[in-house]
């Protein structure tokens, strides 16, 4: 179920995105989901299945194929953190957003590779990036944890 709905925005949004190149710009960026909701459909499924590749490596092409898809969802989605209203500011907040997408790409070509070693080291990437944007603008200064 969450791989087909994972899928499902996946596909959603390329149709959009190619939709969209095709179409002419008339308005710039709409911005519609917040960044709690990007969390929610996006960066947090995606980012779980990336942990648990890392943890449990896959055996086959497919598995590898899937870690690879859910490495590239988690690091579009955190571009999207860097536009329009979700920006917070444009210091810390675009630092920790392409930190993010820095360690999803490396999570991206791990698994391109098939190298569970480099996959485990991405995994521990994303989640220094998280702990990192999460502290200072999720938890107020707390150690990481539920939202609030």
């Amino acid at each position: 179920m969450r791989r087909s709905l994972t899928f499902s925005v996946l596909v959603l949004t390329l149709g959009a995105s190619i939709a969209a190149q095709r179409a002419p710009v008339t308005g710039g960026v709409r911005i519609l989901a917040s960044v709690l909701q990007l969390h929610e459909l996006l960066i947090s499924p995606a980012s779980d299945a990336v942990f648990n590749a890392s943890s449990d490596p896959p055996t086959d092409d497919k598995g590898w194929t899937a870690a690879r898809n859910q490495a590239l969802v988690l690091a579009e989605a955190s571009n999207l953190l860097m536009v329009g209203s979700r920006v917070r500011d444009n210091n810390n907040w675009m630092k920790m957003s392409r930190a993010l997408v820095d360690a999803a790409a490396l999570a991206a070509g791990a698994s391109e590779k098939k190298d569970p070693k480099a996959l485990e080291a991405a995994a521990d990437a994303i989640t220094v990036a998280c702990m990192e944007c999460h502290r200072p603008y999720r938890d107020q200064g707390r150690q990481m944890g539920a939202p609030k």
